[in-house]
């Protein structure tokens, strides 16, 4: 892949992660999984040793930057395997 092609790729990936009023690095559990803001009612384990935790009733957030979620607790960056929503790390920030 020669250099053009690779800085064209990060950026567009770098975009997606930092969609929206959030940022959310990819998955922290090795898949490598881009994720999206949610907040989510309840969280279970995973199994393993994975730092993931399974959301329950979880909502994708919207493009406002919010402190936390409107249930209480704070926002998670969190990938989509249906039906699951696996969630790894805590949501920022973002440009959006």
């Amino acid at each position: 892949m020669n250099l053009k092609s690779l800085l064209l790729t990060l950026t567009a990936t770098a975009t997606l992660v930092a969609a929206d009023g959030f940022y959310c690095p990819f998955a922290q559990d090795n898949s490598g999984m881009i994720q999206k803001a949610y907040c989510c009612d309840t969280f279970s384990e995973s199994s393993g040793s994975s730092p993931a935790k399974i959301g329950n009733g979880c909502k994708a957030m919207g493009n406002d930057y919010v402190e936390s979620c409107p249930k209480g607790g704070s926002v998670k960056c969190c990938y989509s395997i249906d039906p699951k929503i696996i969630c790894t790390a805590e949501a920022s920030a973002g440009d959006g």
